[in-house]
């Protein structure tokens, strides 16, 4: 009994819980992910649990951002081919399941939480005064016609704005659509608990742990759906070269 105490702690000792002091090493390319092939926009990259494949998911959305249609494509590590497959395999749909979960498969009292904003937005500003408003002659009868009410409200929406965070840091807005979990992050499998996150628009990997402590990760400039191995010791992620292609990068990643 003692002894499985001692070992407990020393797996727990030996746990990277400190951020700041994490590093990637030289990212090595793995594939070429070219959408202009592939179509549409990035929605997933999973590891295989031997880390021999990846999944790599991809969705056109119609004119409202909604998904209309899902492909699904596995990358070999060795050959470096890209092939298309029927559907998403089952050992992605459960690597997706952690790593895009709401808590921390580690601690699960670290855990992202979603901010609603709702703005009302006007494409114009809205007209007061009537004709004098719109550069007309002067009438002190005239006030705001129908018909400004009418066109104001044609230019007016409304914004809503969900927000991802954890621990005070924003991880992820998406404006008037749906939230798409882990597409822009990923947790660390357990007994690790930290989180890396991009922009989603592409950037710098970010780092998290559940002190609060941030760090951006040397090695990425533009990178798309950051996936963590699911042994803790490398990351993976699309590394946009042009408009249509990325680079999918593997790093392994240690404490300093």
């Amino acid at each position: 009994m003692l002894f499985v105490i001692l070992a407990a702690l020393v797996l727990q000792d030996s746990t990277p819980s400190d951020a700041g002091r994490m590093a990637l090493s030289i990212a090595q390319p793995v594939a070429e992910v070219d959408l202009g092939k592939l179509k549409g926009d990035l929605a997933r990259l999973a590891w295989s649990p031997d880390g021999s494949e990846f999944y790599v998911q991809t969705v056109d959305r119609d004119g409202r951002g909604a998904v209309k249609s899902t492909k699904h494509y596995l990358v070999s590590a060795s050959s470096r081919s890209v092939k298309s497959v029927d559907q998403e395999p089952a050992w992605a749909s459960k690597y997706w399941a952690w790593k895009s979960a709401q808590a921390s498969p580690g601690a699960a009292a670290f855990k992202i939480t979603v901010d609603t904003k709702k703005d009302t937005v006007r494409s114009t500003a809205a007209p007061t005064g009537g004709a004098l408003a719109k550069g007309g002659g002067a009438d002190p009868t005239a006030g705001t016609t129908v018909a400004d009410a009418a066109s104001a409200a044609d230019n007016t929406q409304l914004k809503t704005t969900y927000a991802l965070k954890l621990k005070g840091e924003t991880i992820g807005e998406w404006i008037n659509e749906a939230v798409m979990p882990g597409v822009n992050f990923s947790w660390a499998p357990a007994p690790m608990s930290m989180l890396v996150f991009a922009r989603r628009d592409g950037g710098p990997l970010v780092l998290l742990d559940t002190a609060g402590r941030k760090q951006e990760l040397a090695g990425a400039k533009s990178a798309f759906v950051p996936a963590w191995s699911n042994d803790g010791q490398k990351i993976a992620w699309l590394e946009r070269k042009d408009k249509k292609k990325y680079d999918l990068m593997v790093a392994e990643i240690s404490a300093k």
